[in-house]
């Protein structure tokens, strides 16, 4: 018997952490953090003890299962849950979003971690860029490509891109004694590497799965997310952009690397400079020697200049890499540049860099472009943060987004391509809604074991 259990990702959004198990052999598809994960106890500065107590607050409000042979010896020490050796083979890391990788660090340090070459080199320049808080444990970090097969326990493993916002996101296809599991990871059709997805479409169908563990973000019957392609959004981006004679702020995940190409094209395109974060230069420079990725390299790219934040008392590494420079490259920038400059820049920001508009002062009317998802609830409190600062300002706010995911439509035409003995819907609100397409559907609940 094949054993599927969701410990995190079903009948929610995110979250991902989903045991396969066959036979003697355990493996974890992904290991990530729900979105509003401490949310209903915890708030500001009222957070979790884990410096002081590891997982024991996480243990106590049941945000965390219990779990022998799992967590790290570090993380137990103040709890009431034994450490034992680990009991598990491995975890397949689907691509670098928080909520599919953030809790690795929980895990115990023996069992290995399998990821993409790119979503390696992501990890890494995010725990140097991060600083302290941000870890994902001290594993052994095993990449792959696509093309590669690998053993988990008795299980073989072959991993197969797919298009997602992030580089290096794949599918799975896990070979077990009764047959293939497929994983989506997450994933659309709508996005430049298209082609990608139809690849894993195409190997899962001919694998004719047990099961499919299907993501289904925008399952739903109100999809607030508009249908646009990347295209969609540089075409809309450059006509704003043209179109003002003052500055453009532009807010989108830093590590969407295609929508930093799109901006650093638009900013091509309309004779100004892409003015990025040493953050997100750091991550392009750690990506710009694979050549599976092209990214464009912020120091050298004539369309491109690296923002340094002045003022800092604890500067990190990459941070001061930059700021060496300023003054001696002219690829490097400040403040008084940005300010001096606005009609010639792109800027890019996001919701933690804000406070550099203060020093900036940009003319009022200046463009804000959010480059990302709607939030997911009206009172959302950074978006209402956000929206003071867009009024305070005065800046003309657009919102102009294509998704990191595929709409329903899409996701029933991949699951009708696959074909699978059963789908079981992880990453949706809405899982009972495939029954649409599909007639075989096995809706997971949180911890509860199905046999396949």
């Amino acid at each position: 018997m094949v054993k599927i259990t969701a410990y995190g990702g079903a009948n929610q959004i995110g979250g991902n952490k989903i045991l396969l198990e066959d036979r003697d052999t355990r493996l974890f598809l992904d290991f990530g953090e729900p979105f509003n994960f401490k949310d209903e106890f915890f708030a500001d500065w009222l957070s979790p003890r884990e410096a002081r107590t590891g997982l024991k607050d996480f243990f106590h409000f049941d945000l965390m299962p219990k779990i022998q042979g799992l967590y790290d010896e570090s993380w137990l020490e103040d709890t009431d849950l034994k450490y034992s050796k680990p009991q598990f083979d491995g975890i397949l890391v689907s691509h670098m979003h928080f909520d599919h990788a953030m809790h690795l660090k929980y895990t115990d340090k023996k069992i290995p971690v399998h990821l993409g070459a790119a979503a390696n080199a992501i990890r890494h320049s995010w725990e140097i860029t991060g600083g302290k808080n941000i870890s994902f444990g001290d594993h052994e970090f095993k990449e792959f490509r696509t093309g590669s097969k690998f053993k988990v326990g008795s299980a073989e493993v072959e991993p197969i891109h797919v298009d997602h916002s992030v580089p290096g996101a794949y599918g799975f296809l896990v070979h077990t004694s009764e047959g293939c599991v497929a994983y989506t990871g997450d994933l659309r059709l709508h996005g430049p590497r298209s082609d990608m997805t139809k690849d894993f479409v195409r190997a899962a169908s001919a694998a004719r799965p047990i099961a499919l563990i299907c993501e289904g973000t925008r399952v739903t019957d109100a999809d607030p997310r508009k249908d646009v392609s990347e295209r969609q959004v540089e075409e809309m981006a450059r006509r704003l952009v043209m179109n003002h004679r003052k500055l453009a702020i532009v807010s989108f995940y830093p590590k969407d690397v295609d929508r930093m190409r799109t901006f650093r094209d638009v900013a091509c395109a309309t004779g100004r400079k892409f003015v990025v974060s040493t953050k997100v230069a750091h991550l392009l420079e750690s990506l710009k020697g694979d050549s599976h990725i092209q990214v464009p390299d912020p120091m050298k790219d004539p369309s491109m200049l690296v923002y340094v934040r002045q003022g800092m008392t604890r500067p990190l590494t990459h941070d001061k890499l930059y700021l060496e420079k300023l003054g001696k490259d002219d690829h490097v920038v400040d403040w008084r540049y940005v300010s001096r400059s606005q009609s010639k820049l792109i800027f890019h920001t996001d919701f933690t860099q804000l406070a550099e508009l203060i020093d900036i002062l940009p003319a009022p009317g200046s463009l804000f472009i959010r480059s990302k998802s709607e939030p997911f609830e009206e009172e959302d409190i950074e978006e209402e943060v956000l929206q003071n600062w867009i009024r305070w300002f005065k800046l003309d706010f657009h919102q102009i987004h294509a998704s990191g995911h595929a709409n329903m439509r899409e996701i029933f035409s991949i699951v009708r391509q696959i074909s699978p003995r059963i789908v079981i819907p992880v990453h949706t609100e809405h899982p009972g809604l495939f029954s649409k397409c599909w007639p075989r559907v096995t809706c997971p609940e949180l911890r509860k074991c199905l046999v396949v």
